[in-house]
């Protein structure tokens, strides 16, 4: 009550001295004219400062090295936005010793705040300036906390080191406006000072730590350094690049893509020096388990020379009348980087079944029947009118297979209600997407005969990277590239 009877009464007395100080300037045309002139003057340099002296400038706190006050944040959000992630890096490149947090901070964090608040800390909050030169006061007589002033937050970066390269940093900055959360954004491949001098002796020559085409990828950078991954994914995910530590003589950079979402999609790519895009490689899904199955993907490099791809499937399987998860197909893909830049690569597929997409036939009105064993109980049974299905099988017994995976043209993948479940070879069927030869036995066998382009194939059992199948009295084994398992349209 007090401190309001001081300010209405400060407040009077200024008024009073105002209207006598205007009446006594009346009274004379000489004390008119200076007053006038006195008015020029200070609106011009009112005009000029705002003009020309009111540019954006950061005042990094004396207490606090990773508190940023904003001096004059331009209008325009987006210039404010790319000066704070300039400050950022520029902040990692010197001495950023926390001393004492802030109160609700870590040492792996900045802080961006704009300038502003009350000025007169004995009647009130004291502004973001306080925290220039001032500890927070999180108690006494008037608090002083940073959290206070959540309408001036303009930023907080969030930090650690990245994976797999811990001597770079990676994080998220949370943008905001006045005091909402607005958006957040990514910055990867931040090198910090300490880090820098470690690891400066270490680089190679052309191995650059933070090449454009690496970190986190918006639109823009996908389009420019992966088109071709760009052009095959029209629902934008998160995508990050990394470098992969093998080359050929030219030094062509070779880098790998992850998408991330609800899974995983890896895309190897080779780049020139000029960050061209030359070749690229699909290397396939990976997913956590769920419902009975995953599938990983881990990489090695080998004397520097190739590097390989170990993509191994997983699912339920019985091991002394016990449901386990064990590996149920895995397949090695080997890749060298030619003196082209072009990726050659070859493939081998381990245990003895692998798995294959294949369609399901339609003809049956009361649809298709998934077992819990080679012709058990009937556990689902899946509407094949108006619909239709691919299946990814592995492992035949008897002319049954056992499902991994069921995806339903109109509504994607479909849950499964146990790990394991089997259908009869007669329910599904795959297509050739042109002409075939057929063996008599995998891999090393004589030809028997051809099977024609477009032909609907009947499956009778896997063996690696080859299936046994029917066609018209035909029987035999068809190498597994250029089938097609959709059945709606076909295969790349």
């Amino acid at each position: 009550m007090l401190i309001i009877v001081i300010l209405i009464t400060l407040v009077i007395l200024l008024l009073i001295l105002g209207i006598n100080l205007f009446k006594w300037t009346l009274k004379s045309k000489k004390r008119i004219q200076v007053f006038l002139v006195l008015v020029s003057i200070g609106g011009l340099g009112i005009g000029i400062h705002h003009f020309f002296f009111k540019n954006m400038r950061f005042i990094q706190s004396e207490v606090y090295s990773n508190l940023y006050l904003v001096k004059y944040p331009d209008k325009d959000f987006s210039i404010v936005e790319e000066a704070i992630k300039e400050k950022i890096r520029e902040h990692l490149k010197t001495a950023h010793k926390t001393g004492k947090p802030l109160s609700y901070s870590g040492e792996s964090a900045i802080y961006f705040y704009e300038l502003g608040g009350m000025s007169i800390g004995f009647l009130g909050d004291a502004g973001t300036g306080y925290f220039i030169d001032h500890e927070e006061d999180l108690g006494g007589f008037v608090s002083e906390e940073l959290g206070m002033y959540i309408n001036y937050r303009l930023a907080e970066f969030y930090y650690e080191p990245c994976p797999p390269d811990t001597s770079l940093y990676c994080g998220e900055i949370n943008f905001f406006r006045e005091g909402e959360h607005f958006k957040v954004e990514g910055l990867t491949n931040l090198v910090s000072l300490d880090k820098e001098t470690n690891n400066h002796s270490q680089q190679k020559p052309n191995q650059d730590t933070a090449l454009p085409l690496h970190g986190l990828l918006d639109k823009e950078a996908l389009a420019k350094y992966y088109p071709i991954l760009s052009n095959e994914c029209n629902s934008m995910g998160n995508f990050y690049g990394q470098r992969i530590a093998l080359t050929n003589d030219q030094e062509d950079i070779l880098s790998l893509v992850n998408r991330t979402d609800s899974f995983t999609e890896y895309y190897l790519y080779s780049h020139n020096k000029d960050f061209k895009a030359i070749d690229s490689f699909y290397l396939g899904k990976a997913m956590d388990f769920d419902n009975g199955k995953s599938v990983t993907i881990d990489y090695e490099i080998i004397k520097d020379k190739s590097i390989v791809f170990t993509k191994v499937i997983w699912g339920s399987v019985y091991q002394n009348n016990e449901e386990v998860i064990d590996t149920l197909t895995q397949e090695t893909i080997t890749i060298q980087v030619n003196p082209k830049g072009e990726l050659e690569y070859s493939i081998s597929k381990t245990p003895k079944f692998s798995s294959l997409e294949v369609y399901v036939r339609n003809a049956k009105t009361d649809g298709i029947k998934l077992r819990d064993k080679p012709n058990g109980n009937v556990i689902q049974t899946l509407n094949t009118k108006g619909n239709g299905y691919i299946f990814s099988i592995v492992s035949g017994e008897n002319g049954w297979f056992r499902v991994l995976k069921i995806e339903s043209i109109n509504e994607g993948e479909l849950t499964k209600p146990q790990g394991i479940t089997w259908v009869h070879h007669s329910e599904i069927g795959i297509r050739a997407n042109r002409e075939k030869s057929v063996f008599d036995i995998p891999k090393t066998g004589k030809q028997i005969g051809i099977v024609p382009m477009d032909a609907d194939l009947n499956i009778i059992d896997l063996e690696q990277n080859w299936v046994k199948i029917e066609y018209q009295g035909l029987t035999g084994w068809v190498d597994a590239t250029s089938l097609c398992g959709n059945p709606v349209s076909t295969c790349p």
